[in-house]
């Protein structure tokens, strides 16, 4: 299950390792090179359809930072790395246009909510939680308006790690180049350098696994950003990520692969019980059966895993997605700093926009090194260049 002997033929080593060299690049734009950008192989892929006032905003945000068509690009190439055709296909499909098509399984009120009653009834949500938080705007019927694109998506909710315009790439980069990365070390380490661990599944994975924060974080008109419920004591997008995953028939390691990066894995001996509820959430979204589908087994009057042990890719899904832990308290310290700029320079926007439109430049992990390594004085220049390129307009 871990060794792909197909992809074993294709994939070369010395050219994996050129690769990540070449798409670690945009992580290292900082303030000092926001006036131009990078080499930009892909270009930004334009939603299909009409979007909300402040998701406009936002992606006008992005389209004008050399940082995000940077990032975006080298993401899609990462992306096309993946040996697996049909994976590849889907996984280029959500970045170039997330539509929630776990939603084309409800698309009546009245199915609607039997998708929320029977989360209610399975403990996964509470009777008071909107129909919003599994079906938010934009995945309606007929709906007037698409979801926001992947590449002006913030990575979580307001204040927390990559809140900004592009967040989501960024974010979704990081964790996709660091599975690539793990891969390849326990296949040093372990596997005398043989592709033995599924590559394939665990970049995937980490492109997938957020996909559906284009629709619970999108951006109000005033900058602010959507409220996300839990599902499974987990944010919604995690469990509507894994019904998206099962609705484009990914298979039950990929979507318990990608289901293990929100929880710390507990030996294989064993599964965590928060990542079988968010199976057994996910399937109810999906319309499925998690048993039929090979997801999860019976086990007395509850479920486990249906792959046991558990495979290394899903340990690597988890580890690969630490990259909030620094960049959570990265973006509450710049913030600060932020708003106190904010209030003496007074810029003509809401202070929500002055933020986004300034990380969506540079990232706050840029602009939170130069001030502990360097200092005030050298963040404020750098803030200042940033500001001398935006257009709140």
């Amino acid at each position: 299950m871990c060794v792909n002997e197909r992809r074993s033929g294709v994939f070369d080593r010395a050219a994996f390792f050129g690769v990540i060299a070449a798409v670690a690049a945009p992580l290292a734009l900082g303030p000092e090179a926001v006036s131009e950008a990078a080499n930009v192989q892909y270009p930004l892929p334009l939603p299909t359809g009409p979007l909300t006032a402040g998701n406009a905003h936002a992606m006008r945000l992005a389209q004008r930072s050399p940082y995000a068509r940077t990032l975006y690009s080298n993401v899609e190439a990462l992306a096309r790395t993946i040996t697996d055709a049909d994976l590849q296909r889907s996984v280029l499909g959500f970045l170039h246009h997330p539509a929630p098509d776990y939603a084309a399984n409800a698309p009546t009120p009245e199915k609607r909510n039997a998708v929320r009653d029977a989360l209610v009834a399975a403990g996964f949500m509470k009777a008071s939680d909107p129909l919003s938080a599994i079906f938010p705007p934009g995945t309606e019927p007929n709906s007037s308006t698409v979801l926001q694109p992947f590449w002006s998506t913030p990575g979580s909710f307001e204040g927390s790690h990559h809140a900004y315009p592009g967040g989501l790439a960024t974010h979704e980069y990081f964790n996709a180049s660091m599975s690539a990365a793990f891969a390849s070390n326990y296949d040093a380490h372990y596997f005398g350098g043989r592709p033995n661990v599924d590559r394939d599944v665990v970049v995937g994975a980490a492109l997938y696994h957020d996909i559906m924060k284009t629709a619970v974080f999108q951006w109000n008109d005033d900058g602010t950003l959507f409220n996300e419920t839990l599902i499974g004591n987990t944010g919604a997008h995690h469990v509507l990520s894994g019904a998206q995953a099962i609705v484009h028939g990914r298979t039950p390691q990929f979507v318990s692969t990608l289901l293990s990066a929100h929880d710390v894995l507990p030996p294989a001996t064993d599964w965590n019980a928060a990542v079988v509820d968010w199976c057994r959430a996910s399937a109810l979204i999906a319309g499925i059966d998690p048993v039929a589908f090979g997801l999860l087994k019976r086990d007395g009057s509850s479920f486990k895993l249906a792959a046991e042990p558990v495979p290394i890719e899903a340990f690597i899904s988890n580890l690969s997605d630490h990259d909030y832990v620094l960049m959570s308290t990265a973006m509450h310290v710049v913030s600060d700093h932020l708003k106190t700029r904010y209030a003496s320079w007074q810029p003509p926007t809401t202070f929500d926009w002055y933020r986004a439109a300034v990380l969506s430049q540079s990232s706050a992990m840029s602009l939170y090194d130069a001030l502990t390594r360097r200092g005030e004085s050298v963040f404020t220049t750098a803030l200042q260049k940033v500001e001398a390129n935006l257009d709140f307009t």
